[in-house]
């Protein structure tokens, strides 16, 4: 489900339910977890509102699947990582930082 709201209200997290436009260029895709660096940069174009995605309650099969998702991200962002344990460390620290919001 979306719904409109004021850029005063946008949170860290939301999910854009709809491009964000400014004319004929996209400042936002569809689907952009916005956080505190987008909102500043949409109250500078001078963005009022937006449409995000209300979260209705997610089965656990959906929880998994997100999480798989993202996962295999963070594992292709660090696929030339070899087995440097600094690397290593930086590797699973971002994935524990991106899985947060299924806690």
């Amino acid at each position: 489900m979306i719904q409109i709201i004021p850029l005063e209200q946008t949170l860290p997290g939301m999910v854009l339910g709809e491009e964000v436009m400014s004319g004929s260029n996209i400042l936002l895709p569809l689907g952009t977890v916005i956080d505190t660096a987008h909102i500043d940069s949409l109250r500078r174009c001078g963005v009022s509102e937006i449409v995000v995605l209300v979260s209705s309650e997610r089965s656990a099969a959906e929880l998994n699947e997100q999480r798989e998702v993202l996962s295999e991200r963070v594992e292709h962002l660090f696929r030339r990582a070899g087995s440097h344990v600094t690397m290593q460390a930086l590797r699973r620290a971002v994935l524990d930082y991106r899985l947060e919001k299924f806690k």
